[in-house]
């Protein structure tokens, strides 16, 4: 799955918040100053063939687009992507480097292993 960027993560956020949107919805709920039509046209069209959207058709020239993928499922791809590329694949790197960066502490990684030790 792709990395998304700025731009398009704004993309998708608005569609898994609001659901289903035209372009001039997705419109609305992007930053100021407001995107060109054509922008976030491009924008969605990329999405679109990445396969990270989808659309329907209600007029040839109307289309209502979706998330093909849920929040969860791109933070997933992305995360293993990032373990696999900046750790060799190793979690434990992964969860060493949170422990020793400190965005972890040690009595979250215990709440953590006593999480997975109940599943």
């Amino acid at each position: 799955m792709k990395k998304l960027t700025d731009k398009e993560l704004s993309i998708m956020e608005a569609l898994w918040e609001h659901g289903e949107q035209s372009i001039r919805d997705l419109i609305g709920y992007l930053s100021e100053p407001a995107p060109h039509f054509n922008t976030i046209a491009t924008y969605v069209r990329r999405l679109e063939v990445h396969g990270m959207i989808s659309h329907k058709e209600l007029s040839p020239k109307f289309y209502l687009y979706n998330a093909a993928v849920t929040r969860d499922q791109y933070i997933n791809a992305i995360q293993k992507e990032n373990v696999k590329k900046f750790f060799g694949g190793s979690y434990m790197g992964f969860i060493s480097n949170l422990v020793k960066e400190h965005d972890i502490s040690i009595d979250e990684l215990k709440e953590l292993i006593r999480i997975v030790e109940e599943e």
